[in-house]
């Protein structure tokens, strides 16, 4: 009976949840979002999502079997560790070099969860070009590059031990491709192929306020309007969450949307709607709220 009672609160708690979505709908929340948002909300996905769900997690699985074998990775650096100037244009220095395990390697970067979220995110938006910083394991690029729509999938990873891992994860894509390089010099080697293409963009990989604005700002030149532009743990810490802020108040979205564990923003369509800010849209007390983050390494000794 207990049982039975959780059941019926639990669904009545989901229905209401769908009611809530609805109406923000109605106000003006982008449909193309509702994919994503319906998952987070029911926990459940169609065939087609299934289908790439499992391929990736086959592939998580694959790195995680080869448990204690090491791989060295550059970690994010501490708040401050690019400046305090927000609009610096001077290029962030990777961080510490730490040593990972294989096990470790294959629980870094988005779970099933959000490679899920991702997945449908490119997918509802349609997006063709994809751009992402911070390659990692390659799980996250193989969710995102596998979205119908995309033609071109470009993930950058720093690490040459991580950047071969993720070059394996993508193997049965022949839309993606690392890069091996530090971010700056990737986004300058590729702007002249991709400018003003970029409709997908991933910034993940360097979780600092000052270094995930420059990024931001050092790519918007690559970035087609109407596109997503995708921040990676924007709960990771204190610093982040400042990043979050001033970034949903860019007006070069016309929509920012907080989910706690990402922060996605959606490019203005047209240069008219420059000088207003975007609509911004916290969703966390819907599809769960995200605790700010102690991050590994950097509490001093």
């Amino acid at each position: 009976m207990r049982k039975l009672f959780k059941k019926v609160v639990a669904g009545l708690a989901s229905r209401k949840k769908r009611a809530q979505l609805e109406k923000l709908f109605a106000l003006g929340l982008p449909r193309e979002l509702r994919p994503a948002l319906e998952f987070l909300l029911r926990g459940a996905c169609d065939e087609e999502t299934a289908k790439v769900v499992a391929v990736a997690e086959r592939r998580r699985a694959q790195i995680a079997s080869f448990g204690q074998k090491t791989v060295p990775i550059w970690y994010s650096p501490k708040p401050g560790s690019a400046g305090t100037d927000v609009n610096s244009t001077a290029d962030p220095q990777p961080g510490k070099v730490l040593t990972f395990t294989m096990e470790k390697v294959s629980r870094t970067g988005k779970d099933r969860k959000w490679g899920t979220v991702l997945y449908l995110l490119g997918r509802g938006y349609g997006c063709e070009c994809g751009f992402e910083l911070g390659a990692c394991a390659g799980i996250s690029a193989l969710y995102l590059s596998s979205a119908p729509s995309m033609k071109k999938f470009i993930t950058v990873e720093g690490s040459t031990g991580l950047a071969e891992i993720a070059q394996e994860s993508l193997r049965s894509r022949p839309n993606a491709r690392v890069v091996n390089q530090l971010f700056d010099e990737a986004i300058n080697e590729q702007s002249p192929e991709l400018g003003g293409k970029i409709d997908c963009a991933f910034i993940d990989g360097h979780h600092e306020k000052v270094a995930t604005i420059h990024y931001f700002n050092k790519m918007l030149p690559l970035l087609k309007k109407g596109g997503l532009v995708i921040f990676d743990d924007v709960s990771w810490s204190h610093d982040m969450r400042e990043a979050w802020k001033l970034l949903s108040e860019r007006s070069e979205f016309s929509d920012t949307i907080d989910l706690g564990a990402i922060g996605v923003g959606v490019l203005k369509e047209t240069q008219a709607q420059s000088d207003a800010g975007p609509r911004q849209w916290n969703l966390q007390p819907l599809t769960g709220r995200h605790a700010i983050g102690d991050p590994e390494g950097w509490k001093e000794a």
